[in-house]
């Protein structure tokens, strides 16, 4: 009975579409939603602009073929059954990926509905895109791919990038990867690349993935940045590729800090959402510690220098104490030993604190010639004091500890004023942004939730 009715559906969508290209030739006015969301796309011309071979039409799970035979413009309506592209990759999704795969442009995209026939199956509705070779192909990441990926890198950011670091954040992130999706010149050159890696949280609702990814290292090789505008450029595109291919139906959101113009392009053209300011703290040098000075004597502090140091008991103090933090990245020992002790760069201290020897709270820092970085913390809250014991150990002559911490959970938030950590402006202006994938509700999530520099590509 439902291959019955699809095949119905699928002789309706067919008429329909045929329907309204013989109301566009004869040039008569719009007869519905399909109608008006072809005329969308159309160039100047109209139908006539189009060749033959370039009016098609996909049904439900087909594919538009082979995009290498297709002219150098295209316009694709693709009929669905509404109710089966609710979540997860859809027809219409496939169809924009073998778009951008063969080198195509989406420049224009409409949604209607076919207006009625009487004595005709009601045709399901329609997606409508106008796409245009420009031979800038997109692809996910392929096993040597390194060596163009580091030099891009180095062309965008004017730094180098490390075959051991990238290898590290990328390949042997202890959640999955490489997640990347890049954009190739129709020479073959790598001019733009758009990539994540993976992290899992605690605290969401239990009907939606653990998985989120925080973006990082998107760039566009300077010669390449003038190719599209907007929706069209380069960026979009691998933002969009990224989101169909790693993201629809997978992860709860992905989440990143910018700022000045990447911060609007984002809002404007990747659906990114602003979370809030990122919440930036600091203790100056002159500062007195406050806090539990005479408690923070019971706990025994320890570097953990040896990946054998991060053990059992990390996993047991975060299995303890997460629900008492809201929403936060799983900070599970596998997870601390591969984001502190792996790290190739630079040099993290982490500093454990353990009363009877149980563990009590961890922090991560990093020291530098103006300052003190404090990068994460997990604390136990029924051993606040170890707080103040590992500030005091971290801090250094003369140099103020500065950190991100969001003001969630409020027991934390309110040690770390009693510690004299002050809140203060970002000093790049930099902003907290997501973009909701199966978690639709991910800003108001985020916004209860905890997070500090350490869940950012920042630290």
């Amino acid at each position: 009975m439902n291959a019955e009715r699809g095949a119905e559906t699928a002789t309706a969508a067919v008429e329909a579409w045929q329907r309204c290209l013989e109301r566009r030739r004869a040039g008569l006015a719009p007869e519905g939603g399909l109608d008006q969301a072809v005329e969308g796309v159309l160039p100047r011309g109209g139908v006539s602009a189009i060749r033959a071979r370039g009016l098609r039409l996909v049904v439900g799970a087909e594919t538009v073929g082979a995009v290498e035979d297709l002219p150098d413009e295209v316009v694709v309506g693709w009929a669905y059954d509404a109710g089966a592209c609710e979540s997860g990759p859809s027809g219409y999704d496939r169809l924009i990926v073998d778009l951008l795969e063969g080198g195509f442009r989406p420049v224009a995209e409409r949604a209607g509905l076919p207006e009625p026939v009487a004595g005709h199956e009601a045709a399901p509705p329609f997606r409508v895109v106008r796409a245009r070779r420009d031979g800038y192909s997109l692809r996910g990441y392929r096993p040597g791919d390194e060596e163009a990926i580091l030099e891009l890198f180095q062309v965008s950011f004017g730094r180098d990038l490390s075959l051991e670091e990238w290898t590290w954040r990328y390949a042997d992130n202890p959640w999955g990867g490489p997640r990347i999706s890049l954009a190739f010149s129709p020479g073959g050159q790598l001019v733009c690349q758009y990539c994540a890696y993976p992290v899992r949280w605690r605290g969401l609702p239990p009907t939606s993935p653990a998985a989120s990814h925080q973006v990082g290292d998107t760039m566009t090789r300077p010669s390449a940045r003038g190719v599209g505008r907007g929706p069209t450029s380069l960026l979009a595109r691998s933002a969009r590729y990224f989101y169909l291919v790693q993201c629809k139906g997978r992860v709860a959101f992905n989440y990143g800090f910018n700022t000045g113009n990447i911060l609007r392009f984002s809002n404007r053209f990747l659906d990114v959402r602003q979370v809030e300011d990122v919440p930036y703290r600091e203790l100056p040098a002159a500062a007195r510690l406050g806090g539990y000075a005479r408690l923070g004597r019971r706990y025994d502090l320890r570097r953990i220098t040896e990946r054998s140091g991060i053990d059992a008991g990390f996993d047991a103090l975060f299995e303890r104490v997460s629900d008492r933090y809201g929403l936060l990245v799983e900070r599970s020992a596998e997870y601390v030993r591969w984001r502190y002790l792996d790290c190739p760069i630079e040099d993290p201290e982490l500093i454990a604190a353990y009363r009877r020897g149980r563990l009590a709270a961890w922090v991560a820092a990093m020291r530098f010639p103006d300052r003190v970085e404090w990068g994460d913390a997990l604390v136990d809250p029924a051993e606040r004091p170890a707080l103040r014991a590992l500030v005091d150990k971290i801090r250094a002559p003369g140099l103020p500890i500065v950190g991100w911490f969001s003001g969630r959970p409020r027991w934390l938030s309110r040690e770390l004023d009693a510690l004299g950590l002050v809140r203060r402006p970002e000093p790049q202006g930099l902003v907290t942004g997501l973009a909701p994938f199966v978690r639709g509700d991910a800003v108001s999530l985020l916004r209860r939730g905890y997070y500090t520099k350490g869940d950012s590509d920042l630290f």
